[in-house]
């Protein structure tokens, strides 16, 4: 027995409705779409000859540099130092030590951002010591959580780079 809602054959074809397609425009005849013109062609390269030759008479100028000067990167590096001494020397029992560190992961990651590609800090030993320092420090709390305590012998080799670090920063280097 058939359902009502199956489809059944009905006695009568419906025919479909014509679609009506416009045909194509013709092109012009005085364009031809396959081959450019050869005035189009020479006019493109004559502009690129010119852009080309204006381009070799500009002074070249280095591009920007990505940190501001000298004073800022002391600045801030004196700041990062700060703030991993202040963050490792917290109580395991504070109950701000999360935020601490977490505060310490965003500071070295923009400071880490900022002056890793500038060529003239990646030979200085402040920047060698506070990059392996904060290596350390992020290694370590990645590894353990933001509240598991810097063991005595790692905590005194970073607080060891921190003094060179600082040192070197004075000089100059």
């Amino acid at each position: 027995m058939a359902s009502p809602s199956l489809l059944t054959p009905t006695p009568k074809l419906q025919p479909l409705l014509p679609t009506s397609a416009a045909p194509p425009p013709s092109p012009l005849p005085h364009q031809n779409h396959h081959h450019p013109s050869r005035r189009h062609f020479l006019s493109l390269s004559a502009v690129t000859t010119a852009t080309l030759s204006l381009s070799s008479l500009l002074p070249v100028t280095p591009p920007p540099a990505f940190a501001a000067d000298d004073e800022e990167y002391v600045k801030e590096t004196s700041d990062v130092i700060n703030k991993v001494r202040n963050t490792i020397n917290m109580d395991k029992n504070d109950p701000n030590v999360a935020t601490a560190v977490a505060e310490l992961r965003d500071t070295s990651n923009s400071w880490v951002a900022k002056y890793r590609r500038e060529k003239a800090l990646l030979g200085r030993p402040s920047f060698r010591e506070i990059y392996s320092a904060l290596n350390a420090v992020s290694g370590h709390y990645i590894s353990f959580g933001p509240t598991a305590p810097i063991p005595a012998k790692r905590k005194a080799r970073i607080l060891e780079e921190m003094d060179t670090a600082e040192k070197a920063l004075l000089r100059g280097r």
